[in-house]
């Protein structure tokens, strides 16, 4: 039990009673009728529930959690012998992070997007989702290889578990967000190899709902995540560059679109070795499983701050089939180790598992 919370709401209840002992008394020493004196005493009832929440309200100005935004584009592209990840900031506003790219295994890409750095103005106390993220992923590879097909996979598994250390944080949030209805706080994408499977790509959305308690009072509850596929596409469709974005009004690059225009800028990269201009009519034809990584990484990292990505913070890596996670272009930021919050004996599990991603 957090018995500082507990103390805070007596404390609460103890001003609003004071605040509301004026009209009791007033109420008793009235000579109004029984039916007046019940209709005021209901509505002193009601003063007396709604003063705590406006107590907390007025406590809660100066000292709410706030964040700091991972903002950017990502673009991934799967070759024949890797998957790719490029990332690099913009959208945000000053002090915004760029998108958040890091090995979550030896056979795993991870990046974080949306307010993953969060931070209490009264104590300090910094907390960053992708610090959280290898161990939730070294949690999740830990279940049995072998397990009933109904039983959820490695994904769902990473994808509750983030959600275990969102949560907590979330809670804390009692101020409106500006956020559209279906617009997420946080986004994670997964890149991995499955066996007899292939290479997969799934993006991760986590929303949130707010209930108004009382004027600048909100009380903010994590939903859980909603799980989409970007890759493989489905049958028919065009095997290219995969891209995302945070927040969603980001123009994307369309690296794709670039190629298809013969844009003269992309021509040039394209032409500039016979092993890049092979890879990359390749990926323009949909075949991007079968270029060769080396070739197509450089054409992304030449590529993307022609079609307005920015070169100072660009981060690259891939995921080499048989080496694993290699960096690229490293990023300048180093995330900070992760210190883990105690959990409270009696603390509610969000490990009620539901359908498994489509």
């Amino acid at each position: 039990m957090n018995y500082g919370k507990v103390a805070w709401v007596v404390i609460l209840w103890a001003k609003a009673m004071q605040t509301a002992k004026p009209f009791f008394l007033a109420l008793i020493s009235s000579r109004s009728t029984p039916p007046a004196r019940t209709s005021l005493l209901a509505f002193l009832l009601l003063v007396v529930l709604a003063l705590p929440l406006t107590l907390a309200a007025q406590e809660n100005q100066g000292t709410e959690i706030v964040a700091n935004l991972a903002t950017g584009r990502v673009v991934f592209c799967v070759t024949r012998d890797a998957i790719i990840v490029a990332a690099t900031g913009g959208g945000g506003e000053v002090g915004s992070h760029p998108p958040s790219v890091l090995p979550v295994s030896a056979g795993r890409i991870g990046v974080l997007l949306g307010a993953i750095d969060w931070t209490e103005p009264g104590t300090g106390k910094n907390t960053r989702f992708d610090a959280y993220l290898p161990t939730v992923a070294a949690d999740a590879l830990r279940r049995p290889r072998q397990k009933p097909t109904e039983e959820p996979s490695e994904i769902e598994d990473i994808g509750v578990g983030m959600l275990e250390e969102i949560r907590p944080v979330v809670d804390q949030i009692h101020h409106k967000l500006d956020l559209a209805p279906d617009e997420p706080l946080v986004q994670l994408i997964l890149a991995d190899y499955v066996q007899n499977y292939g290479p997969e790509i799934w993006l991760l959305q986590y929303r949130v709902r707010q209930q108004a308690l009382a004027e600048n009072y909100w009380q903010t509850r994590i939903l859980r995540p909603a799980y989409l596929q970007l890759y493989p596409p489905e049958k028919g469709q065009p095997h290219t560059f995969v891209e995302a974005d945070y927040p969603a009004n980001l123009p994307q690059l369309q690296l794709a679109g670039h190629l298809a225009q013969h844009d003269p800028q992309f021509d040039r990269v394209t032409h500039s070795s016979q092993e890049i201009s092979e890879a990359i009519d390749l990926i323009a034809a949909g075949n991007s499983a079968k270029a060769l990584s080396s070739p197509t990484s450089d054409f992304m990292r030449a590529a993307i701050p022609l079609a307005g990505g920015n070169q100072a913070d660009l981060v690259m890596a891939d995921l080499d089939m048989n080496r694993g996670f290699r960096w690229i272009l490293a990023p300048q930021e180093r995330i900070p180790p992760a210190k883990a919050p105690p959990r409270e004996p009696d603390a509610p599990s969000l490990r009620n598992r539901g359908p498994r991603p489509q």
